[in-house]
């Protein structure tokens, strides 16, 4: 007898050996999170059509959908009427097509299962938004204060705060609350909770995550801010989250967000300092310390400072613009001032330079511009387009979509709130297993 068979021997007809077990438990839990992950993106959808999306058996999904639901983690939806979805699943004419049946019951994510919350903290500004469990908001609030006047003890009281707020706005009790996502400007390690170094504030290097998960006992995730808008992005568009997407903000710095296949799958580094590649060894001052970066040529504070170098225009809070603020330069610029036009155009070129740079490193599939820089797009465009054809080799240029998506701050909040049930939804798998 030879070793194969001896081992099929001793653990007997119907005993799976160990790593077997362990293999089947894994891809039980895979399955249950595939087909989350599947309503999230889709909707609510009948069984039929969960098992198409996620290749998995008919009895297996009813299986899956049974104990999920029995977990009060999915719900049924209102019938779709109209529809020709059957949840019989031999209900197929002669050539594979669906024929009209009762309506289908249709599943989806139960909003009641409890509630997330996202909160964006920025230059100046701390915006908080409260979800359900299917990730529709409920509620959301803005705090405008000066933020690099504040110590870590300080910061973490006023998220703490919001928080509070928020669950008490939408009547929300502290155990419904199922996880916290927060998005930081700045460098962030995601995988520790740690804030490294953020524009927005003068601390570095300190640990936000862990006070603010021994008030509420619930996970919190952490992200680069540009990486929330990347999700955010494309979830709205999901042509988009196919194969690698790097999106830049430009606003009020410089970031990317980097999503593989619409997920945020490389830890730390899901988020890129592109706006820190130096572009002139001594050019203008960066907000990092250093001088020439990209940042210092395209971001909002940059170019409102050098437009105040000829221009009487009010002083920004902390050498921030507000909105406001670079709405009238855009005005200004839009209505002929050449020294404004000039600026935009150099803004322009730097764009260009950070696209450049993305391609050639990453060669992703698609490169999005998004964030309130864009709304300047318009006067940037020429020179963006002429830089990025001289920086780029041809055949990578071609290889790459480049698609402009002007966005507002709240846009980070939305991706946050996606990135944080995912997470919530991973671990939710892992512990019912």
């Amino acid at each position: 007898m030879n070793n194969f068979s001896k081992r099929i021997k001793k653990v007997g007809m119907n005993e799976q050996p160990e790593p077997l077990r362990r293999a089947s438990s894994l891809a039980r839990g895979s399955n249950r999170d595939r087909l989350v992950e599947v309503l999230r993106l889709h909707g609510p959808l009948p069984r039929v059509e969960l098992a198409r999306s996620t290749g998995l058996s008919f009895p297996a999904i009813s299986a899956i959908t049974s104990k999920l639901m029995a977990e009060e983690l999915l719900c049924e939806a209102e019938p779709e009427t109209t529809t020709s979805w059957s949840d019989d699943a031999d209900e197929e004419d002669a050539d594979g097509g669906r024929r009209r049946g009762r309506p289908a019951v249709l599943l989806t994510l139960n909003p009641e299962f409890g509630r997330i919350i996202a909160v964006s903290l920025r230059m100046n500004l701390i915006e908080t938004l409260i979800a359900d469990f299917g990730g529709s908001a409920l509620a959301q609030s803005r705090l405008e204060l000066t933020t690099r006047g504040l110590d870590a003890g300080a910061v973490c009281d006023l998220v703490i705060a919001q928080i509070e707020a928020m669950l008490e706005e939408t009547a929300t009790p502290r155990d419904r609350l199922l996880g916290i996502g927060i998005a930081l400007q700045g460098i962030v390690d995601a995988d520790t909770g740690r804030h490294l170094w953020s524009p927005a504030l003068s601390i570095t290097d300190v640990d936000l995550a862990t006070p603010i998960r021994e008030e509420f006992g619930v996970e919190v995730v952490m992200a680069n801010d540009a990486v929330a808008v990347a999700l955010a992005l494309v979830a709205a568009e999901p042509a988009l989250a196919q194969g690698l997407t790097a999106t830049l903000m430009v606003g009020h710095g410089i970031g990317m967000g980097i999503v593989v296949d619409g997920e945020a799958r490389w830890g730390a580094g899901a988020g890129s300092e592109i706006g820190h590649v130096k572009l002139t060894p001594n050019g203008p001052q960066c907000r990092c310390g250093q001088r020439g970066c990209i940042e210092a040529h395209l971001a909002d504070y940059a170019l409102y400072r050098d437009a105040r170098t000829f221009l009487d225009l009010p002083p920004a809070v902390s050498q921030q613009p507000s909105e406001a603020q670079m709405a009238l330069l855009r005005a200004r610029a839009r209505a002929g001032d050449p020294r404004l036009e000039q600026l935009f155009r150099q803004a322009g070129h730097a764009l260009a330079e950070a696209v450049a740079t993305t391609i050639s490193v990453l060669r992703p599939h698609h490169v999005i511009l998004a964030g309130p820089g864009l709304e300047a797009f318009d006067m940037m465009r020429s020179a963006y387009e002429e830089r990025l054809e001289q920086a780029v080799l041809p055949w990578l240029l071609k290889s790459t979509a480049i698609h402009v998506r002007p966005s507002e701050s709240a846009t980070i909040v939305d991706g946050m709130v996606r990135r944080t049930l995912r997470v919530v939804d991973r671990n939710h798998m892992e512990s019912t297993e």
